[in-house]
């Protein structure tokens, strides 16, 4: 039975091109006559790297040949790459899973990408799958940006510089492993976008808010408080940072059920969270609640919503407090500018490593632990897991 495997590459929808890769030999698209090359050789004697055109089927299924251009990337791998849309790739799966080949999904096949260094290939090491899957899901060009960086091999440079350092250097391993940990928390980001909690008692603008910061009515707004009930949630991305924006229900004691339920779900919220942003309106008194909420806050921002309403809170807001009208949309441009402000504080230049998952981050600063404690087996082996 043939063990050789097939992932579409390109998202779902329609497209110009549409991408496919087969792990498995070329001489199984031969023997079952699904691709003929237009220069007449059979795939598997193709040149690795050399594009190939031709059609696929040859009418084997009763179909006209579907045009497709072929290109084996090494010894065991094949890309396809047909017109876009649903029929061709469909048809391409039909006929493969015929042949005895089985569907998986892209992310299983990069751990066996073979990365080029030089004259012969080499198996993708962990840190490079890494970069590759966090590649692969960016959202935005700048975060893209930096994440080609480290596919080109600015962080595979920074790695090795790190394992070829001698043991008596330490200070300059200490400083080294410092430069790459300081944008330890930029690529805890890169791996997975921040999340900024908007929290506050009830019927502030908090789900009013939400929608301003997103540009779209993502949540429903009414005057009734208690009306948020779970936590509703909405991507979006300042000056090409990507975030998660959580809207949670107002916090305040409550006999009703469900509505503990939701406020219960927002305190899990705040606890995840990578920023809080408390909602106050300044157009009521600050009681008792609010300033509890405040002195809970920690390093999170506030803000006091309602601006468009005559200022009521009586001087009891910080004074570091941003002023916005959620309706207005009069400071909310601010607002965003400090969120971004606190998740990334300082942008690295182009060619910056930048270790791109927690387990990298974990891994570097056990390594950093290792060498203050003059552990050279216990940094060698730190380091050895974050190349992976």
């Amino acid at each position: 039975m043939s063990t050789a495997r097939v992932a579409v590459l390109t998202p779902v929808g329609r497209g110009a091109i549409a991408s496919l890769v087969v792990d498995g030999s070329a001489g199984l698209l031969d023997w079952h006559r699904l691709f003929a090359a237009a220069n007449r050789r059979p795939l598997a004697e193709q040149d690795i790297g050399r594009i190939c055109f031709g059609g696929w089927g040859d009418g084997r299924d009763g179909l006209p040949s579907e045009e497709i251009v072929v290109c084996r990337i090494g010894p065991e791998r094949t890309e396809l790459h047909c017109h876009g849309g649903s029929a061709a790739v469909a048809r391409i799966l039909a006929d493969l899973a015929e042949a005895g080949v089985s569907r998986c999904e892209w992310t299983e096949l990069i751990e066996v990408i073979e990365v080029t260094d030089g004259p012969v290939g080499r198996p993708a090491r962990r840190f490079e799958i890494e970069v590759a899957q966090a590649l692969a899901a960016a959202t935005t060009w700048r975060t893209a940006g930096i994440l080609l960086d480290q596919q080109a091999g600015v962080l595979r440079q920074a790695l090795k510089r790190l394992e070829t350092v001698g043991w008596d250097q330490r200070e300059r391993l200490a400083g080294m492993l410092a430069e790459l940990l300081e944008w330890s928390g930029l690529g805890r980001q890169l791996e997975k976008p921040p999340t900024v909690v908007l929290a506050g008692p009830p019927n502030v603008g908090k789900s009013s808010l939400l929608n301003a910061l997103l540009g779209f009515g993502r949540a429903i707004v009414w005057d009734e408080p208690g009306t948020t009930r779970d936590v509703i949630s909405g991507d979006t991305a300042f000056e090409g940072w990507p975030v998660r924006l959580a809207d949670t229900a107002g916090l305040r004691v409550t006999d009703d059920e469900i509505e503990s339920v939701g406020i219960e779900h927002a305190r899990r919220e705040l606890e995840g969270a990578d920023l809080v942003v408390l909602v106050i309106d300044r157009s009521r008194s600050v009681d008792e609640g609010v300033r509890r909420l405040m002195d809970e806050l920690g390093d999170g921002l506030v803000v006091a919503n309602k601006s468009d309403l005559p200022d009521a809170s009586g001087g009891g807001l910080p004074q570091q407090a941003l002023v916005v009208s959620a309706l207005s949309g009069e400071g909310v441009d601010r607002l965003a500018a400090a969120i971004l402000g606190r998740l990334v504080p300082e942008v690295p230049e182009p060619g910056t490593a930048v270790p791109v998952s927690s387990r990298m981050v974990e891994c570097l600063q056990a390594a950093d632990l290792a060498v203050s404690a003059e552990d050279e087996v216990g940094f060698r082996e730190a380091l050895a897991e974050a190349i992976g």
